[in-house]
């Protein structure tokens, strides 16, 4: 028993470690990728279409 609860709190931690890393990793490309309905966007766009 005491095995298994020395080993309990590494295996949160690691959970917790990979939840932050997916999450760091998700809101890193949120932030680097402009969506489409962005004006930027609609301008880059409309300018490719006038060449």
């Amino acid at each position: 028993m005491s095995k298994n609860q020395s080993k309990f709190p590494f295996v949160i931690v690691g959970i917790s470690i990979i939840l932050g890393c997916m999450f760091l990793a998700l809101f890193y490309f949120a932030v680097s990728n402009e969506p489409e309905y962005m004006p930027s966007q609609q301008q880059k766009q409309s300018v490719v279409g006038h060449e």
